[in-house]
């Protein structure tokens, strides 16, 4: 990964535990929204909204004006078109520098020198407010916030979680990944009104998880290895039944190594559905264009994996989708089926797994699709990387980087 797309992460993660620690250090009916319509962070109170734009310099050793004339004047923006409501607007900005002064006067010349950018990202801004802006009743709502080291805000999250009633035990592995994990999942929602929560219902959505939280974003926080390890053993108590039937949604393209799904596939049955007594064909929904599908279907076969597709004639007959394949014993014992997969496209079919009729269901990647309520259906979301690291949580290989 290089420098630049390491700090863009860090950025963001940076971001979500400030998001963090808002939530919790607000009021119960407080309302927080995650990617607020004008802000990163907004804290709507009966009485008061406070916007916060977090910002992550750690490749800027001192503070300069101009690293913030963006956020600034977006602010005096919005204070333009709304000086009658009670807004307070705070700028959470990191400097490495800047870590011993948690707080900055903003100058009236800050904002001025914004006003003369010749920045063509700022232009649009400058024309609106060069002129119309009340400087001094905007600096009079407005303040810049020196936050701390990345891992030092990391710490502070993790002390809010304990001052919240969450167990020290089950912090580091489940309840501030998969709070880092949700703040994430928020984030991305379209509608405003989704991406609000409120301390109680967030507490409440947090300590009824019990799985270990694995996305891009956990994986990308300092306890990777241990996530990875403590998610492996929640998998295994399901993975170590012979007779569970399970099913996959699989989108390869989200995955690093998105060209090792055959492989996948064919480990996978090496480890759980070479026994006569594996005696569940599992089955694998692919994301995947019509060209694609086949070609694995293709790839499959050259590696001893026959499937099985459904479709008599080009058409698709659901009753031969779902039948069982025909097995004798061979020699030495082995078991030889008919076919050891059941294969389609979720674009084609994806009705007949909204409604899985499994025991487990895997999806694994970030699939853009939407899900049924399965209440007797073990859902398990493994959004890795790649498929190394499926592999490894699935407990198929014992190598993850």
């Amino acid at each position: 990964m290089s420098r630049v797309a390491d700090y863009a992460i860090k950025g963001f993660l940076y971001q979500f535990n400030k998001t963090l620690l808002e939530i919790l250090k607000s009021l119960d009916d407080s309302v927080i929204s995650v990617e607020g319509i004008v802000e990163d962070v907004e804290v709507a109170t009966p009485s008061t909204t406070t916007m916060i734009q977090c910002k992550y310099h750690e490749a800027c050793e001192a503070f300069t004006p101009s690293t913030i004339f963006k956020p600034l004047l977006l602010m005096a923006h919005h204070f333009y078109l709304n000086s009658t409501a009670n807004v307070r607007y705070v700028l959470f900005a990191h400097y490495p520098s800047m870590k011993n002064a948690p707080q900055k006067s903003v100058q009236k010349e800050y904002i001025q020198d914004a006003l003369l950018s010749n920045n063509k990202e700022l232009k649009k801004l400058v024309a609106v407010l060069n002129g119309s802006l009340d400087i001094d009743a905007f600096l009079s709502r407005f303040s810049l916030e020196f936050g701390p080291a990345f891992d030092d805000l990391v710490a502070q999250a993790h002390a809010a979680l304990k001052g919240s009633g969450i167990p020290e035990d089950d912090i580091d592995i489940l309840a501030y990944p998969n709070a880092i994990n949700m703040i994430a999942e928020i984030s991305v929602k379209h509608a405003p009104s989704d991406r609000t929560t409120t301390r109680r219902k967030f507490l409440e959505c947090l300590q009824g998880i019990r799985k270990t939280a694995i996305s891009r974003w956990t994986l990308a926080l300092r306890t990777r290895k241990q996530l990875l390890e403590a998610r492996r053993k929640q998998l295994k108590a399901y993975l170590d039944v012979n007779t569970r039937l399970r099913f996959f949604i699989i989108d390869p393209n989200s995955l690093d190594d998105s060209d090792e799904l055959v492989l996948f596939i064919r480990e996978y049955l090496d480890k759980y559905h070479f026994k006569q007594v594996h005696i569940s064909t599992p089955l694998f929904c692919l994301c995947v264009t019509t060209k694609r599908f086949l070609d694995i279907q293709r790839r499959l076969y050259s590696k001893n994996v026959i499937s099985e597709d459904g479709y008599v004639g080009g058409r698709f007959e659901k009753s031969r989708f779902f039948r069982e394949p025909l097995s004798q014993k061979v020699r030495g014992g082995e078991i030889k089926r008919e076919f050891l997969i059941r294969i389609l496209r979720w674009e084609d079919h994806a009705a007949l797994l909204n409604n899985p009729d499994c025991d487990d269901l895997f999806i694994i990647g970030n699939p853009d699709i939407t899900m049924t309520d399965a209440p007797d259906v073990n859902i398990e979301h493994i959004a890795a990387t790649s498929f190394k690291e499926a592999k490894y949580l699935m407990g198929v290989s014992n190598v993850y980087e």
